[in-house]
């Protein structure tokens, strides 16, 4: 026995010797073994800061250990970190050192941080193993051999952040270890997993926050068609156990997913443990019975090139639940629940939502509903819906701490139908969505001793009710009746008490009584406001009954008053609190129509950064308003902005104000501005405008204007707009009667001058990053309400690609159109005369008519410079010399500012005076067909050639001409395709009496001559659609 035990322990101490003396006796082969595999298979960026090797680091396997290992991405995240450990080791066949081959098989991570990224093109960070292309290689039996058996990740945080779905999976507490064949293209991965702290984000909406997940799976592995079936996986969520069955397939430009779970017949305290940790954390001291089933499926493609996703279903089931918490005086019992979801695609839009019942009790309290929802932004809704229940008792049940609640709630809902809008242009680029139509409702709900405080501050609404009685029965919203009845909010000495009713329908009906008291300071003690600070004591008495409709002159009895003292407000926007802010206003009508209606402010006034300003203004008869207002002091309008802010428009600067308005509107209507008392100026500097008039930021310099009588004078106004600048003096005149008067024009007379205008950066729709070389989109809509006239001079003028330089005119802009006349510029080096008219229709249509005249021009350099007498006279890219031009057009623009060639309609003529056809294809053939080499790239002068434009053809008159003795002629027609229908005569020397007959068929590019005459056929018209 003794000596069996002394050969026992030789023998251990021996294998442990040898344990630990082998990785000293084959240091160098297992490393340059190992070296050489990573560089064979993997092309991310590695580092590590040693190695070392045991039997001990996982036991009884013999580890290569790299330490501190670190893995760059593939690209494009060649700079992110898709793996950092603080031990990668690898698995050796113990073995395999005894022979030519080191036979890796096991892969372990140790304290690691995982980071699998995918970008919004679907592209990922993961792809860092070298797939060499297929050709054969003389095989190394040296190199080592890569058999995973085994992965093993322990102690480490994975996230899976896919910005092509989008969803983000963040983890910690990550353990893994997953077992198999790895080498073959078959296999079973059986696998376990366990994590301790899971969240999951689709769409930047949390699904799992702070969750445990276990799991068991076993999962069937093709790597020839890159398939994964899923199989016998069970899953636990906290304490929700989860059955998972499904399968994975790689696509060539995505993925195929077939994914099923399900929880039946579940205790419902474990359902909740899996919620989100704001409702799990909250209902940890209840106590939950009942059971439920859980079921979930994502099922479909996911290809992000083509945007094809797969749709996710959910349904649960609740019986006989209950939730009770020792601070409760009664429990949620009852508790009945079938809920469905379905998202076709992953789109929002396509979500249906099923609850064919809800229902639970809090002692005689109920909730019961069966609602249906189809759709997202605009929804078909179903609801019926009643409730009675106390708050006191549910926010109880529920642990809801953060928030007291009081009050007794009475609902009954009944809605049946779609809610939609659409799509409203109040401005040339602001678009509005509008209500369309809302579902037919009726709705009946009561709240009595209510009462709410945040437990984080100091200061109850000790009293909360109000009565609602509202329907529609057809869905249109104009037809909508609402009653807010027996108002009363009061929280310490604040109140507000009153009530309410509407009736959206033509004449629109009112009768509303409301009194508020309001301390702001109150408020942040009240309702957890963050950066914002506000103070000031606002006292609201309004009374107001009857209709109003402005078409009929109708005006509701009217008796409100607003008082605002010592008001201030300070936000993070602003580098300065707005203080001292001081508001009385009334509004009275006393007969129901707008003529005894009486709008007083005295006054709004302000201070910031110690500057004031005061407004006053005093406005009666809103037939005919008789206006007194008033306006002194400074404002740094950009810091203000978000308070008075108006839609369409971002300002920023200063403006100083000391103006007087006082004055009659029919006085100003009537031209009778001797009784006007119009005074005062205003300054602007450094004023910014994004307006929705035009695409980019106007910059006023400075500008002074001036008011008297119905004028605004402009005096030293500097402006610039994008790359355009303008110096503009002159006046605007019916500015009173263009404020009080929607249908009003405002006029104006002004010299503009500037080195240079950029009409593109003006277009309607003109993208901000637009480039040189391509026009902005969206035509340059002119206001039908203006009447005024510009004489212009500009340096230079930029419009789709044409420079206009020397421009100089007149400029009429009256009723939406813009009139050109007297203007002249200079293009391609050729001077031009030119009238003309533009009218915008829409924000993408317009039309013009011009008469142009262009006494000498070099065809080679306008050909060159000019995009559109390239398009349209394509044949001409060889033609040199000097050519004349009067011409008279009519048609439409597109989006492009481009011309609709079937609109165009006019004519005139092309007179060539000196002019050289050099490769001009159709004489070449001319040439060719008649065998007479003089025809060919001829010399012409003197040549008149008239023209009509219609339905996208050029018809050209009975044109003559001299070449080298031949008297060649031609009439007929081209369009602006290219494609020619023309019939000629060349008439021989010596006096072209006789002559052979042509006829010329085919494109400019390629012309088919025939001596023959040609037949009556026409080119096919394409008339204006």
């Amino acid at each position: 026995m003794k000596k069996f035990i002394k050969t026992l322990a030789i023998s251990i101490i021996s294998i442990f010797a040898a344990l630990f003396i082998i990785p000293y006796l084959i240091p160098q082969t297992i490393n340059k073994g190992i070296t050489t595999a990573i560089n064979k298979n993997i092309k991310g960026e590695i580092k590590f800061e040693n190695t070392s090797i045991s039997f001990f680091s996982h036991f009884p396997s013999l580890t290569l250990n790299l330490n501190k290992f670190l893995l760059k991405g593939s690209a494009p995240f060649q700079q992110d970190t898709l793996i950092a450990a603080k031990k990668l080791s690898l698995g050796i066949n113990l073995f395999s050192l005894f022979s030519n081959q080191i036979k890796i098989d096991e892969f372990y991570l140790d304290s690691a941080n995982i980071n699998i990224l995918t970008n919004e093109k679907g592209i990922a960070n993961y792809n860092v193993y070298k797939n060499e292309p297929s050709k054969e290689v003389k095989k190394n039996d040296k190199d080592p051999s890569i058999k995973i058996e085994g992965i093993f990740i322990t102690n480490s945080n994975l996230v899976y952040n896919d910005k092509s779905i989008p969803m983000l999976v963040k983890t910690s507490g990550f353990n893994y270890s997953g077992q198999g064949d790895l080498s073959n293209a078959l296999f079973d991965l059986k696998s376990k997993l366990s994590i301790e702290k899971i969240d999951l984000f689709y769409n930047n909406t949390p699904y799992l926050l702070n969750k445990k997940l276990n799991a068991k799976l076993i999962t069937k592995v093709n790597t020839n068609s890159l398939n994964l079936i899923f199989d016998e996986n069970n899953l636990e969520i906290n304490a929700l156990p989860i059955r998972f069955v499904g399968s994975f397939s790689f696509l060539k430009d995505g993925y195929e997913l077939n994914f099923k779970t399900k929880a039946k017949e579940t205790d419902l305290q474990d359902i909740f443990s899996a919620l989100p940790a704001e409702v799990s954390d909250r209902l940890a001291k209840t106590k939950i019975k009942g059971y439920g089933e859980i079921s979930a499926s994502l099922i479909g493609k996911y290809i992000a090139a083509s945007n094809t996703m797969p749709t996710l279903s959910f349904a649960i089931k609740v019986r006989d639940g209950s939730i009770s918490n020792p601070t409760a005086p009664e429990p949620i019992s009852n508790l009945f629940l079938n809920f469905k979801a379905k998202v076709p695609n992953l789109n929002p839009d396509s979500l249906t939502i099923n609850m064919d019942s809800l229902f639970f009790n809090i002692g005689k309290d109920f909730v019961a509903s069966v609602t249906k929802i189809k759709g997202y932004k605009q929804p078909e809704i179903y609801t019926n819906t009643r409730s009675n229940i106390n708050l006191e008792k549910w926010a109880k049940v529920v642990n809801f701490n953060s928030l007291h609640l009081k009050g007794q709630l009475i609902v009954t809902l009944k809605a049946d139908g779609k809610y939609s809008t659409k799509v409203v242009k109040s401005g040339i680029r602001q678009i509005d969505t509008v209500i369309a139509t809302i579902p037919k409702f009726s709705l009946k709900a009561t709240f009595s001793n209510g009462y709410l405080k945040y437990a984080s501050l100091p200061i109850a609404i000790n009293k909360i009710a109000f009565n609602i009685d509202g329907s529609n029965t057809d869905g249109d919203y104009k037809n909508t009746e609402i009653a807010i009845n027996n108002i009363e909010v009061v929280a310490l000495n604040n109140f507000i008490k009153g009530f309410g009713k509407l009736q959206t329908t033509e004449n629109m009906a009112l009768d509303v009584q409301l009194k508020s008291l309001i301390n702001f300071a109150d408020i942040k003690n009240i309702y957890p406001v963050k950066g914002l600070e506000l103070s000031g004591l606002m006292n609201i008495d309004l009374q107001s009954k009857g209709n109003y409709n402005k078409a009929k002159k109708l005006f509701p009895l009217t008796k409100a008053n607003i008082k605002l003292a010592n008001g201030r407000i300070k936000t993070s926007n602003f580098n300065q609190p707005l203080e001292q802010i001081n508001i009385n206003a009334s509004l009275t009508n006393n007969d129901g129509s707008l003529r005894n209606t009486f709008l007083i402010i005295k006054p709004i006034s302000f201070e910031m950064a110690k500057q004031s300003f005061t407004l006053k203004a005093d406005l009666k008869n809103f037939e005919n308003i008789a206006y007194n207002v008033s306006s002194k002091g400074a404002i740094d309008i950009g810091n203000i902005y978000q308070i008075f802010a108006v839609k369409g428009y971002q300002i920023k600067g200063t403006i100083v104000t000391n103006v007087n308005f006082k004055g009659l509107q029919s006085d100003v209507k009537a031209s009778r501005y001797g009784k006007l008392q119009n005074s005062g100026t205003i300054t602007v500097k450094d004023l910014n405008l994004q307006a929705d008039l035009f695409p980019k930021e106007f910059l006023i310099k400075n500008g002074l204007f001036s008011f008297v009588a119905d004028k605004m004078k402009f005096d030293e106004f500097n402006a610039v707009y994008g790359k355009s600048d303008f110096k503009l003096n002159g006046y605007l005149s019916n500015v009173i009667n263009y404020v009080l008067n929607e249908k009003a024009k405002l006029e104006g007379n002004f010299r503009l001058q500037s080195k240079q205008i950029n009409a593109d950066e003006f277009m309607v729709f003109a993208d901000e990053k637009s480039v040189k070389s391509t026009a902005s989109k969206g035509i340059i809509l002119i206001p039908d309400n203006l009447n005024i006239n510009f004489t212009a001079n500009a340096n230079n003028v930029f419009y789709n690609g044409l420079n206009l330089k020397n421009a100089k005119g007149n400029i009429t802009i009256n009723n939406g159109a813009l009139a050109l006349k007297q203007t002249g510029f200079n293009i391609a080096g050729a001077n031009i005369e030119m009238n003309g008219n533009y009218k915008s229709l829409t924000p993408t249509t317009a039309t013009f008519d011009f008469g142009l005249n262009a006494k000498e021009f070099n065809i080679a350099r306008v050909y060159k410079e000019i995009k559109l007498f390239r398009e349209m006279a394509s044949s001409a890219s060889k033609v040199k010399g000097i050519v004349g031009l009067n011409y008279q057009l009519t048609g439409k623009l597109n989006d492009e500012m481009y011309p609709v060639f079937s609109s165009l309609k006019g004519g005139g003529s092309l007179t060539l005076k000196k002019v050289s056809l050099m490769g001009f294809k159709m004489m070449n053939a001319i040439s060719k067909e008649t065998k007479r080499d003089s025809l060919n790239n001829p010399d012409l002068s003197d040549v008149e050639i008239k023209t009509s434009i219609k339905n996208n053809i050029i018809t050209i008159e009975r044109t003559k001409m001299k070449v080298a003795g031949f008297r060649p002629r031609f009439e007929g027609q081209v369009s602006f395709d290219g494609k020619l229908n023309l019939s000629g005569r060349l008439g021989l020397p010596p006096f072209g009496i006789i002559g052979i007959p042509l006829s010329i068929t085919g494109t400019q590019e390629k012309p088919i001559v025939k001596l023959k005459r040609n037949k009556d056929s026409k080119l096919e018209e394409i008339e204006e659609k």
